[in-house]
């Protein structure tokens, strides 16, 4: 859905190339949808947001005015947990119709559930994921993802209520925003459901860039390193995409990719100490690397730096995460041969 979404807002004149991919750069540090990070980045304004996503989906936008108070009678007609899970709200009830606001109106399993629990007829919504989280907590008491609290110099949803608006958050006293960080489940769930390369490395880096000071993601392209992407201190590293580097240079990576294992130490010189700088950090500094395997050989190295002493502890869950993203890359491939075949 996210690259029809880019694709839509390019065409309607919405965004343009540079603009997308940036906001692509944000959602793999952040995570989340596509709109919410246009939104947060100010590219987008959320109604207009919501007439794209009505077009792309077929499916009408949510009616604000119904996400103002609602009958208490009405929020009793869904589970708290069915709500939860599905992140679906009641809006409105006219005779057996039941107009429901939903950030996904394509999620077909979530609709049925809704029909036969409730025994209505269920009309979709198009609701923004800002708008909709808002509302949850409003309503239900379900708590926003961190990534919906307001810091300091602004809300990142202007449509948030004044008694929804907490001050600067404890364990962030400069009012930044902290790069969401995903569990393993979730991680798993994202790469699962990955229509693209894209979408499977953004879901990658967003995990890395959740666990330690700067990541990065680099394949192998005629005995050179080329970088893919990388975060540092939950911050796209400005000109890190593209950048080559030898690998006849990289005698640690080299290692890597040859015994198809794992690197952790002390990197000072060399291609590794310039991947390092690359991806803003210090010299001399510690370094964990983990192969990336597609076909039987490997493709590309997640790359890991941290100055908290995560590496050590983190290095068996990256080679975890570097199995599963093999697996999602490898069943999007498939797809695409099955579809062109």
């Amino acid at each position: 859905m996210a690259a029809r979404l880019g694709e839509m807002l390019l065409r309607i004149g919405a965004l343009d190339a540079s603009q997308l991919e940036q906001v692509l750069n944000a959602q793999a540090i952040y995570g989340g949808r596509l709109g919410t990070n246009l939104v947060e980045m100010g590219l987008v304004e959320e109604d207009q947001l919501a007439r794209v996503l009505s077009e792309q989906l077929g499916v009408p936008c949510m009616d604000n005015d119904l996400l103002v108070a609602i009958p208490h009678s009405l929020l009793e007609l869904l589970p708290l947990e069915l709500v939860a899970r599905y992140r679906v709200l009641p809006v409105s009830l006219d005779g057996k119709r039941l107009v429901v606001a939903m950030a996904d109106p394509s999620d077909f399993k979530a609709l049925d559930e809704i029909g036969f629990i409730t025994g209505l007829v269920i009309l979709p919504r198009v609701c923004s994921e800002l708008r909709l989280s808002i509302a949850l907590e409003r309503f239900y008491g379900i708590k926003r993802p961190m990534r919906f609290i307001p810091v300091q110099g602004g809300v990142r949803s202007r449509f948030a209520p004044a008694d929804l608006q907490p001050a600067v958050l404890e364990d962030d006293p400069e009012g930044t925003a902290q790069p969401e960080r995903i569990s393993l489940a979730d991680l798993a769930d994202r790469l699962a459901a990955a229509s693209a390369e894209q979408e499977a490395v953004q879901a990658l880096l967003c995990y890395v860039a959740g666990e330690f000071d700067r990541g990065a993601l680099v394949k192998l392209k005629n005995d050179n390193l080329v970088g893919v992407q990388a975060v540092a201190a939950g911050v796209p590293v400005p000109g890190f995409c593209g950048c080559a580097l030898s690998l006849r240079e990289a005698p640690q990576l080299q290692r890597v990719v040859r015994e198809r294992n794992v690197f952790l130490g002390e990197v000072s010189a060399g291609a590794e100490g310039a991947l390092l700088r690359a991806m803003g950090g210090e010299l001399p500094g510690a370094a964990l690397l983990v192969p990336l395997t597609l076909g039987g050989q490997v493709a590309g190295v997640i790359c890991a730096h941290d100055s908290h002493g995560r590496l050590g502890g983190g290095a068996f869950e990256l080679q975890r995460v570097a199995v599963m993203a093999e697996l999602s890359l490898e069943m999007i491939t498939l797809r695409k041969r099955i579809v062109s075949g």
